[in-house]
């Protein structure tokens, strides 16, 4: 995926010593910078859609949390 790209994705919000991070399930870290008011949700399943600026590297437009097992049953529709 290129840099400039708009990109999803999904994972376990950790806090790094300057910026946040999403640690994905395959165990790679993306930098999301800093954001305000997201406190709650360190360490819960989040989903996160911005543009991608770096490697692995994301501007956030939008973080919410999410349970991974009720998106899978969901869309089988269970």
């Amino acid at each position: 995926m290129n840099i400039g790209a708009y990109f999803r994705l999904e994972g376990i919000l950790v806090a790094g010593a300057t910026s946040l991070y999403v640690q994905t399930y395959e165990g790679v870290f993306w930098e999301i910078g800093k954001l305000r008011d997201v406190g709650h949700l360190l360490q819960a399943n989040v989903m996160v859609e911005g543009i991608r600026t770096g490697a692995e590297a994301l501007a956030v437009n939008w973080i919410e949390a999410f349970n991974p097992v009720h998106q899978v049953l969901c869309s089988i529709g269970a």
